[in-house]
Order: C-alpha cells, then structure tokens, then sequence
C-alpha cells in the first residue's frame, strides 16, 4: 500500500486528512485498476481474432465489479444502526395524538 499511499501523497497533498475507510478505498481502487491493466495485457497478447470485443469485454468487466465493490464497501463505510425517529414524524403518523 506504500507506493499507492505515496502516488496519492504527490497528486492529492491533502490525503494525509483521509480516514482510514476512504483510503481503503482509493487502495482497492487501485488494485482494481491494476488487475484490470494485467487482464488488459493478457488480452492483448493471446487473444488474435477478435481483439476488440475481448478489449471490451475486459474493460466493462472490470469498471462493473469494481463498481459493485465500491458501492458494497462504502455502504459499510458509515452504516445505519437503528432508524432515529423524531417526536413530530412520529405525532403525525399516529394522527396527532400521543
């Protein structure tokens, strides 16, 4: 995480101030992208026909679970214990009477 912690120092000064939750998810980001260059590389290699479409295949691949990832970890990030319930949404809903 040294080198991914030191890149995001010298593009964003202001990262020391992250949390630890943000900066786990800046560093699974960049793994993400790193296995989608190394996928991206093996495509380019082997595959001969049809290149494009496993390019593209690759590509979408990757954007979509990293998507799906992203979205899991960050619902974790600050979850909801137990819903908070005001004194007035809770007159209105039984008709204003307590």
């Amino acid at each position: 995480t040294f080198p991914v912690f030191l890149t995001l120092l010298l593009f964003f000064p202001g990262a020391l101030a992250l949390t630890p939750q943000w900066r786990g998810l800046i560093n699974g980001t960049a793994i993400y992208i790193a296995l989608g260059v190394i996928a991206m590389f093996f495509v380019v290699c082997i595959s001969k026909p049809n290149k494009p479409l496993y390019v593209t295949s690759v590509v979408l691949t990757t954007v979509c679970t990293w998507m799906l990832w992203a979205c899991c970890y960050m619902s974790q990030m600050y979850p909801i214990l137990y819903p908070v319930i005001s004194l007035s949404t809770h007159a209105e809903a039984s008709g204003g009477h307590e």
